[in-house]
């Protein structure tokens, strides 16, 4: 006599694997989100290096974004970002590993200012008028990472301006901003 399963018990398993999966799939994302983030955190340290790097054989970083108020990139409020390709700081690729500039994981829409927003931004440079600086900007997805400008209130760099950055800081952007600038010398 050949022995199965009844439906009572296969509703069973399949009731507890449903549980199961309400239980893991929330918690998968959670991990997602904070693998993405660790990313984001590791590429801008990367494109740090490499900005450093550039620094250390120019005596100046490269330019941020050019427009007609700033034809040359130096000097003024403008950024590149990665949302341009993967050639977005073309002055540095000879310092990146597989001369690839790392581009944010979703890289969605330039500039990381708003909510939803995921790219990199390069800009604030200053050369001749400011004393050589820069920001590097990210969007974190993580609404409780200890790195976001929610908890860190960045702001513009205060030789172009004093003005915060994220509205927990009394500014106009999001509070998941991430930042970095020019290592210590």
């Amino acid at each position: 006599m050949k022995r199965g399963f009844t439906v009572v018990e296969l509703m069973v398993v399949i009731a507890i694997i449903g549980v199961l999966a309400v239980m893991i799939i929330p918690n998968l994302s959670k991990f997602v989100i904070k693998a993405r983030d660790a990313r984001r955190k590791a590429d801008l340290n990367s494109i740090q290096l490499a900005l450093e790097s550039y620094f250390e054989d120019n005596s100046f970083y490269p330019p941020g974004g050019i427009t007609g108020s700033c034809p040359t990139g130096w000097d003024c409020n403008t950024y590149k970002y990665s949302t341009s390709g993967p050639q977005w700081i073309p002055e540095i690729t000879t310092y990146v590993r597989g001369g690839t500039v790392p581009q944010d994981p979703i890289n969605n829409t330039a500039g990381p200012w708003s909510d939803g927003y995921y790219s990199y931004a390069y800009g604030n440079v200053g050369k001749t008028t400011y004393s050589p600086c820069y920001n590097l900007t990210a969007q974190l997805e993580d609404k409780q990472d200890p790195d976001r400008c929610g908890v860190k209130c960045y702001q513009f760099h205060p030789q172009f301006t004093n003005i915060q950055w994220c509205t927990a800081c009394g500014g106009n952007y999001s509070n998941q901003i991430y930042e970095i600038g020019p290592l210590t010398r």
